[in-house]
């Protein structure tokens, strides 16, 4: 199983790599992974900036229009590099991802026969942007909007205020544990009618990503919101959804990395029997 890995906002590769370690480590040598930068370059973190000297981010700026060039660029490095198997993002590269499964999705009803350039996708603390469904022409709402702002923000401050790279690659010390400000409850799954501002029963049929999905998201996570929003615009038949309970980061703990394997192994079963 070949999978194309694309690293979370304002980091890299390398600390994609980092993250990513504890459960490619369970994986054997039929597992292959390939970690791309961003197409631009970008300061880091402030709270990082010691530690992380090169860092890169995948929208030049935001906006519907600047989303599209990073698909290009994306479908562009894949035609030259691909085909991959699977794509696993974190947070922010699953904008560019999504929308270029919804893209293609639309030209594909326009008659386009290009394949999609992987089979299937893992979105961990995954991201959706409601510009590109605008852009498409489904319902989004103020409320989804002003949603989508807020958690923004709310990351941002968070990620601002580590003191150090070790507390997000390895053990955040509680950085997440105050959930006093999310805009969710920890507890309970929204309704597909009612997600964040989302109605997705308005949605047509064809507007669904249809290959197979992993969602990893965290209950404690301000996007969270945008994590459900992202699995509910997948095909309920082809996507597993997984809480694992943390914050914006890539859970460590020995349990979560023992599922995340799980998870990689059975969606290589699943791609495998699918092409029997």
């Amino acid at each position: 199983m070949r999978t194309l890995m694309l690293h979370g906002h304002s980091t890299s590769s390398f600390i994609f790599k980092a993250q990513s370690g504890p459960f490619r480590s369970k994986l054997g040598s039929s597992f292959q992974w390939e970690f791309i930068d961003g197409p631009y370059s970008c300061p880091p973190p402030r709270g990082l900036k010691m530690v992380m000297w090169k860092a890169y981010k995948w929208m030049e700026k935001p906006g519907v229009e600047s989303i599209k060039k990073s698909v290009v660029w994306l479908q562009n490095y894949i035609d030259k590099h691909g085909p991959f198997d699977c794509v696993c993002c974190f947070s922010k590269s699953s904008s560019v991802v999504v929308a270029l499964l919804l893209y293609h999705a639309r030209e594909v009803a326009n008659g386009s026969t290009k394949p999609l350039p992987f089979k299937s996708a893992v979105f961990i603390n995954g991201n959706l942007e409601c510009s590109v469904l605008e852009d498409l022409g489904l319902p989004v709402t103020q409320e989804a909007k002003d949603t989508e702002k807020k958690v923004e923000d709310m990351v941002k401050s968070k990620v601002d205020a580590m003191s150090n790279l070790a507390s997000s690659l390895v053990k955040p010390q509680g950085l997440w544990d105050d959930t006093s400000q999310l805009l969710h409850d920890p507890d309970e799954l929204p309704e597909l009618s009612d997600c964040f501002g989302l109605d997705f029963t308005s949605f047509p049929p064809d507007s669904f990503i249809s290959i197979p999905t992993v969602h990893m998201y965290g209950s404690k996570d301000p996007i969270f919101t945008s994590s459900i929003q992202l699995a509910y615009l997948c095909d309920p038949n082809k996507r597993v959804m997984y809480d694992h309970q943390g914050g914006h980061d890539v859970p460590r703990t020995p349990d979560v990395v023992a599922d995340m394997a799980s998870a990689f192994r059975k969606l290589d079963q699943k791609l495998k029997a699918s092409a029997a």
